[in-house]
């Protein structure tokens, strides 16, 4: 008879805002497990999320990619290796696996974690466009496409973020948002949502991490400068100003660096 997992769940209520958490199983391994108004969710931290291991490889994705290595070994130069419906249908599967734990990973604050997932599921996103048969297999997951690199680069942003590393937070949303407008026109409406949304949520990411980034010295100063000019303090804006050019100036010559006066 199948096991009641009804202690299970009543020994977790269903509260919306803890519904994450991370175990130790009896093996030793971490694992993540995600509670839902009915039942509750469980994935590896690592490999294929539910554990399983198609084919002897970890994923279907590193299974087509082997039959790929075996296929141009086999034909250098001739028949191109091609994925099937069935193929295309059992990578697509996978890929919202791994959608459904980088989501939860970005949620918790596993930001390293889900860039390893988005770059992984970006790598199926390629294989399928360039290997696919059949082009509606192709279009499935490009629509997508915006999305995920917003996923990607945002995860890396706030990880550098954490570190105090702001304009490595700023870079990865840049790239985010030129990898975005460079990608080809689609008249997928979802694509086109995708594509107005990530790039509007990025600029929003963008404009909070400026705001929380601190001022470096030339930055002080010039709001000092700027500060006292209106208030027509002038005698202090020439004390500032020359402080300014002191700094510009042991930047260029860091042989020549002024004292820090406060």
């Amino acid at each position: 008879m199948p096991e009641d997992i009804g202690p299970i769940l009543r020994s977790w209520p269903y509260d919306q805002e803890n519904v994450v958490r991370k175990i130790i199983s009896p093996d030793g391994k971490e694992k993540v497990q995600v509670r839902l108004p009915l039942g509750m969710e469980q994935y590896e931290v690592d490999g294929r999320p539910d554990g399983l291991r198609p084919h002897g490889f970890e994923s279907y994705l590193e299974y087509h990619m082997y039959r790929l290595k075996k296929h141009l070994e086999a034909h250098p130069t001739g028949k191109r290796f091609r994925l099937s419906h069935k193929a295309c249908r059992e990578l697509t599967d996978e890929g919202v696996l791994y959608y459904r734990r980088y989501v939860v990973f970005f949620q918790i604050g596993e930001y390293e974690r889900t860039v390893r997932d988005t770059e992984r599921n970006l790598a199926l996103f390629d294989f399928i466009k360039q290997f696919a048969a059949d082009d509606e297999d192709k279009d499935t997951l490009e629509q997508y496409r915006p999305y995920l690199i917003r996923m990607r680069h945002a995860a890396a942003a706030l990880q550098a973020a954490l570190r105090d590393d702001y304009d490595s937070a700023l870079r990865e949303l840049h790239t985010a948002s030129r990898l975005i407008e460079l990608l080809p026109d689609s008249e997928a409406g979802t694509f086109k949502f995708e594509k107005q949304r990530s790039l509007a949520i990025l600029r929003g990411m963008a404009k909070e991490l400026r705001r929380k980034k601190p001022l470096s010295k030339e930055e002080a100063l010039e709001r000092r400068l700027r500060d006292a000019i209106s208030h027509e303090r002038y005698e202090e804006a020439a004390v500032i100003r020359d402080r300014l050019d002191q700094l510009r100036k042991s930047e260029s010559d860091p042989e020549e660096s002024p004292p820090d006066t406060g």
